[in-house]
């Protein structure tokens, strides 16, 4: 009996410490799959990257790549006989409509990149519409924010980064074309340091300066053509985000210019420079906020820094 228990006890403990032994195999096996999958996932990962990439530079190299941001801001206000207005009787209507277009094509050793930048705004306040005692001008006829800035570009790429090109560029008004306005064509480099950035430096460009106003004289010369071009989408809290900016501006290598024949008083450089950004924010299907603003310097129109912003609903396509 005693004989019997012992080997009893004996295979027991020895099933215990089998188990257990299997059971450390079976961890150590897991821990060995768990790293193996980690590493495959992390291959899979750079693979898709990969793809993604190639995929991109397949889509950019076969064809036109086109976008389109627009932005549209409407306001009405009225009152009738609130005595707290500083205008008691008075209505306004402002409607501004913004547009940014690109066209683009890439080849393995030549560029084609088009752009469009538009932005136009009206105003109407009548301050005593009850009696009637200003003219009722509508909403068309008080126009505030007027830009038509439009470029080509073409270049011969001597590597990933680097390419000789020619730009013509137009910068004036929808309303008032080439009244004032500027015309630019050249040849230089076009430099790609990085994603979505091109920039321009045309060393031999001639610039003309439209005046469009009686006595005043356009002019053109010789100088040095900048611009630089930001163009790019990213998500913030899972919402798109879209943000081109546009800096052109010239440089004359003449002195300053007679705008007025035999006055040497009304000289002025044709200097300038116009930077144009529009922001916008997706809230539903690529509509949201949209924010378009813009600086401008040009002794040759106006002594001072111009400037403008509109705010309104926007819509993208990409």
């Amino acid at each position: 009996m005693m004989k019997q228990l012992f080997f009893l006890c004996f295979f027991l403990c020895s099933l215990i410490i089998c188990e257990g032994q299997t059971l450390e195999e079976l961890k150590e096996k897991q821990g060995q799959l768990k790293a193996q999958i980690d590493e495959k996932s992390g291959e899979l990962s750079a693979l898709q990257g990969e793809l993604a990439g190639v995929e991109k530079e397949i889509t950019i190299l076969s064809g036109w790549q086109t976008g389109l941001t627009g932005l549209v801001g409407l306001n009405f206000n009225k009152s009738n006989d609130w005595i707290a207005s500083p205008n008691p009787n008075s209505s306004s209507t402002s409607l501004n409509i913004g547009l940014t277009a690109f066209a683009n094509k890439e080849g393995e050793k030549s560029f084609w990149r088009n752009k469009a930048v538009i932005t136009k705004a009206w105003n109407d306040v009548d301050l005593s519409e009850a009696d009637d005692s200003l003219s009722n001008d509508g909403l068309f006829d008080n126009g505030t924010v007027d830009i038509f800035n439009v470029s080509s570009l073409a270049g011969y790429k001597l590597n990933n980064w680097i390419a000789l090109s020619g730009l013509g560029e137009f910068n004036t008004s929808i309303e008032n074309f080439f009244n004032p306005g500027t015309f630019d064509i050249g040849i230089g480099a076009t430099l790609t340091p990085v994603q979505n950035l091109v920039v321009v430096l045309h060393p031999l460009n001639y610039h003309v300066a439209f005046s469009g106003v009686d006595g005043i004289d356009s002019q053109g010369d010789l100088g040095a053509k900048f611009r630089v071009d930001y163009t790019n989408s990213f998500n913030v809290a899972s919402k798109a985000v879209s943000w081109s900016s546009t800096l052109t501006g010239f440089l004359p290598y003449g002195g300053k210019k007679e705008i007025v024949e035999g006055d040497p008083n009304s000289a002025v450089s044709l200097f300038e420079y116009t930077w144009l950004n529009t922001i916008s924010f997706e809230v539903w299907k690529g509509i949201g906020v949209g924010l378009s603003l813009g600086l401008r310097e040009s002794d040759f129109e106006f002594d001072g820094t111009q400037s403008f912003y509109s705010l309104g609903l926007s819509y993208s396509i990409n």
